[in-house]
């Protein structure tokens, strides 16, 4: 019974009637025999297939897409647009990579890592260079390391000029997990270096007189170990540690403009941490608002980037001031950090406009907790806003080894 319904479909198909098999597939109540159809519509769609009719398969899939419940009756359609092969459904396929299950987010990885398919990579290109979203793109060059290596260099190289910090520094990122290689965001070197890589090639061939083939594609093979080509900087201040807490100030002492600047320059150095670091921001007034729980780390990976860009975005208007109590927190946030881990590191970074008085900001007590951090493991770094005065904090910078740095905003 079963052969002669396949038989039917691939009568069905062979007169292009995609559309309408993705519809019968789907009248049926039952998921697992959702997931058969699709699967027998799979596996009869051949390579003469019209093309107007497979992307309306597409198309049709694309909205089964959003309102199918079970993970794998999604997990199916993959396959099916897999089949189609048409700009469109590659392109629904890879952008799946959002799925709100983690199963079906895996198996777009898993689709890519085992079809050398120039289709499919050209489907995560034209994402990576045309998509209006970063997180999309940025989500392109981890499916990026999913693939081969050979496929994957020359699309990174380009990410690296991407217009948002957070995928150019996931590039790099990528790009040295591929070779062991720290250019960091540096096109420039990283083109030199591949270019270097094919001359020295090429000079071997012609050394022991073997003919040239095509490279067959190599998959991916990651190299361990901590980041090395990125290195953020926040107002000069280079972050190098793997364990980072930014206590920030969004007091209304300070000028729109100059909270505008410095939640700026923030973002900028969370988007270019590497996923290796971890971290958590906290703003203060006289209120206290945490990025993640107060003790807690989270690590830069593109999910937390675009989350933190949110929050930041989303902070309430300031009103009056608590450097004290802000700047304590902040050095228990430091402890926490440190306590798991008895080799870690871990740098504070403040910022704030300065506006402190000796009577509510006391260097002995600040130092006093400062000293039961773990010696020689923490260090503390201030940025000075704007014109105010702030001699407690930047003796509590040199003393810790920090830096102290006195910046202006625009």
């Amino acid at each position: 019974m079963r052969r002669a319904g396949a038989l039917l479909l691939v009568a069905a198909l062979a007169h292009g009637d995609l559309a309408v098999q993705v519809r019968r597939a789907f009248r049926r109540d039952d998921a697992s025999s959702r997931v058969v159809a699709l699967e027998e519509m799979r596996r009869a769609i051949g390579p003469d297939a019209d093309r107007k009719e497979r992307n309306k398969a597409a198309a049709e899939l694309g909205k089964r897409l959003r309102k199918e419940p079970a993970p794998h009756v999604r997990r199916a359609i993959l396959d099916v647009f897999l089949a189609l092969r048409t700009e469109r459904s590659l392109d629904r396929l890879v952008n799946t990579v959002f799925d709100r299950d983690e199963t079906v987010r895996a198996h777009v990885h898993g689709i890519v890592r085992d079809h050398a398919d120039p289709m499919l990579r050209a489907a995560i290109v034209r994402v990576l260079s045309e998509d209006a979203s970063w997180r999309a793109r940025a989500a392109m060059v981890d499916l990026l390391l999913s693939g081969s290596r050979n496929t994957a260099i020359h699309p990174l190289i380009d990410a690296l000029a991407d217009k948002h910090l957070a995928v150019a520094s996931r590039a790099a990122e990528v790009l040295e997990r591929l070779t062991g290689m720290a250019f960091g965001t540096n096109q420039q070197k990283w083109r030199d270096h591949f270019a270097q890589k094919t001359k020295e090639a090429a000079a071997k061939h012609r050394a022991d007189g073997s003919r040239r083939t095509t490279t067959k594609p190599r998959k991916v093979e990651v190299k361990k170990g901590p980041i090395r080509g990125l290195v953020p900087t926040i107002y000069g201040i280079p972050i190098q540690e793997k364990r980072a807490i930014f206590v920030v100030d969004m007091s209304s002492s300070m000028h729109r403009n100059a909270r505008s600047s410095h939640f700026r320059q923030l973002k900028e150095a969370l988007f270019h941490l590497p996923s290796d670091v971890r971290f958590n921001v906290l703003c203060f007034d006289q209120r206290l608002f945490f990025f993640a729980k107060a003790k807690t780390l989270v690590p830069a990976t593109t999910k937390e980037k675009a989350r933190v860009e949110r929050w930041i975005n989303d902070l309430p208007a300031g009103k009056k001031t608590d450097i004290m109590r802000s700047i304590l927190t902040g050095i228990a946030m430091l402890r926490e950090a440190l306590e798991d881990d008895p080799k870690s590191r871990a740098e504070l970074f403040i910022l704030t406009d300065g506006h402190e008085t000796k009577r509510t900001t006391s260097l002995k007590a600040l130092q006093a907790h400062y000293a039961r951090l773990p010696a020689g493991r923490c260090k503390v770094h201030v940025v000075a806003l704007g014109r105010g005065k702030t001699p407690t904090l930047k003796a509590l910078a040199v003393n810790s080894g920090g830096l102290f740095v006195e910046a202006e905003t625009k």
